[in-house]
């Protein structure tokens, strides 16, 4: 056979085309109305889309699959919305994972329903393997033990969307060195320093390591209370919080000497997103 006929036999199916089309107007129904009725379910999905709930079944197996595969597309558009708001500041890695942040937060306010199901649903967190090498240096991420099988698309999205901030990170360290020990220095049980070595496989050093997941949960932490209300309305329109929570991150990161420039960077990406 020719090579012409071999690439033309690697094409997709009419009947293939169809089933993914119909699959992803699945994933875009159940996303549209979790934003609009706060919930997911298989019965509402069907309706809206004129289908039966057998028919439903030939695409997602179950009400988890349908919520993991909205989570991994919530990943993948995340992701490049990071991306996007990084681009203007490339070679200045500090600056982009800023950028990042501030976009990450902003989306996370004016998404609240895909936030709360991405970043804080039971059957989401349970598809999103701790993988550090992952998040630091990319890699096949495998879903954790006890996941459910259907989880590995959305374990693949989390740590695509984790790395934008590891790698980053990595390349922080490698233009300016690792950050010296702070307050709180890594953890000093030999099995936890061995586990986390262990769980990156490249040369980053557990200290390194540590302030990578100090600074994510202040990020993560942070969004979260302002998200589900737990924080003032006044001090989230202010953005005081998120910002001094960006000078901690600094902080850990080694980054104490940039703190007035990469405030100069929240601002930007801040008046950016809000510029019609």
């Amino acid at each position: 056979m020719t090579m012409q006929g071999d690439k033309a036999d690697a094409r997709p199916s009419r009947r293939d085309q169809q089933r993914r089309a119909t699959l992803a107007e699945i994933v875009r129904t159940a996303r549209m109305l979790l934003v609009e009725t706060h919930e997911i379910s298989l019965r509402a999905v069907a309706q809206t889309m004129g289908m039966t709930a057998p028919a439903l079944y030939r695409y997602v197996s179950s009400l988890e699959d349908l919520t993991l595969r909205v989570a991994a597309q919530v990943y993948d558009d995340l992701l490049a919305i990071l991306e996007e708001a990084a681009a203007p500041y490339a070679g200045d890695p500090a600056a982009q994972v800023v950028a990042g942040s501030t976009a990450f937060r902003t989306w996370s306010l004016q998404h609240p329903r895909e936030f709360g199901l991405t970043f804080a649903n039971p059957i989401t967190s349970a598809a999103k393997a701790v993988d550090l090498g992952a998040d630091l240096v990319g890699g096949d991420v495998a879903p954790p033990p006890g996941s459910l099988p259907i989880g590995a698309e959305c374990t693949a999205a989390a740590h695509r969307f984790g790395n934008f901030f590891g790698r980053l990170v990595v390349a922080i360290w490698t233009q300016r060195g690792y950050p010296e020990p702070g307050p709180v220095p890594a953890p000093a049980d030999d099995e936890l320093s061995t586990s986390l070595s262990s769980k990156i496989g490249a040369d980053v050093p557990t200290e390194a390591s540590w302030a990578f997941v100090r600074a994510w949960s202040r990020l993560y932490g942070t969004t979260a209370l302002e998200v589900f209300g737990h924080i003032d309305a006044e001090i989230v329109d202010s953005g005081a919080l998120f910002r001094d929570t960006m000078s901690d991150c600094g902080e850990i990161l080694g980054l104490s000497d940039r703190r007035a420039d990469l405030q100069k960077v929240v601002t930007e990406v801040l008046e950016a997103e809000t510029t019609p």
